[in-house]
């Protein structure tokens, strides 16, 4: 079991919830990614209010993998001074979702927290390319765009690599989908699927993400001869925008009514439905 306690309260005792097995083990992903993110229990990790995560590994199981990459069962992770771990915040934040909180009202805490995160560093849009070792192919689509699978699989789909048949939304797999179209929605919904900010030197995909505001979202992904590629929908998979133009940038190709550029993302044994 892996216990999470959001430290921002002062005098009552802070909220604490367990984590999903699955959950467990995308936080470890994270921490094998990045360890430098976890803090000592006793650092200075802020003031009043949100000062990021108490994180504790309870059993045995995790506990052990933990102490193979050289940290100790109860960390710290986050907090107003430590813009690096915003993601994994917004990640630990939102699997508080669905948990039963010892709160009347929980949202205003969790929106305070997760200002704060924000404030910290706008993770829209600063995130980096990493230089992916899983590039496909720029010109063979033929594995999206059969007849048995074309309309099944959309953009996020090809992003993730994933033909699921599904048409497949970000964190449904994680059992927790996205509740508004915008960066940091659907974003976090996608962290939850397995998603990450930070590079890494194994099987990275390289995909960005768009919104046209409040109606819809859309993927990119990198592929060989630095081309980025796309499937629309229903549509074929290519590797042009909308002037008919090979996209070597996706943040200036023509998007249409996609106007607004989040962000990037790195992709890892990724689970999406």
């Amino acid at each position: 079991m892996v216990t999470v306690e959001l430290d921002i309260f002062s005098g009552r005792p802070n909220p604490r919830w367990n984590l999903s097995e699955r959950e467990a083990r995308q936080l470890t992903e994270r921490i094998r990614a990045d360890p430098s993110q976890l803090l000592p229990l006793e650092a200075n990790t802020g003031g009043l209010g949100y000062r990021g995560f108490i994180v504790r590994a309870e059993d045995t199981g995790m506990a052990d993998d933990w102490k193979r990459l050289g940290l100790p069962p109860t960390v710290r992770l986050g907090g107003a001074f430590q813009p690096e771990a915003a993601e994994s915040s917004r990640f630990l934040l939102h699997t508080a979702e669905s948990a039963r909180l010892d709160l009347r009202d929980p949202g205003p805490v969790l929106a305070q927290a997760e200002a704060t995160i924000i404030d910290s560093r706008d993770v829209q849009g600063v995130v980096t390319i990493c230089y992916p070792n899983a590039l496909t192919t720029d010109t063979d689509f033929t594995f999206w765009n059969g007849a048995a699978y074309q309309p099944y699989n959309n953009c996020y789909n090809y992003a993730s690599n994933l033909r699921t048949n599904t048409f497949a939304q970000p964190g449904r797999a994680a059992g927790s989908m996205y509740t508004a179209i915008d960066c940091g929605n659907v974003g976090a919904a996608a962290l939850r699927d397995g998603w990450l900010t930070a590079c890494r030197a194994d099987a990275n995909y390289n995909v960005c993400l768009v919104i046209w505001p409040g109606y819809d979202y859309h993927w990119y992904r990198l592929c060989t001869n630095n081309h980025w590629c796309h499937k629309p929908g229903q549509t074929a998979a290519r590797n042009y925008d909308n002037s008919g133009l090979l996209i070597t940038n996706p943040e200036t190709c023509n998007r249409g009514g996609y106007t607004i550029f989040c962000g990037y993302y790195n992709g890892f044994s990724l689970v999406v439905s």
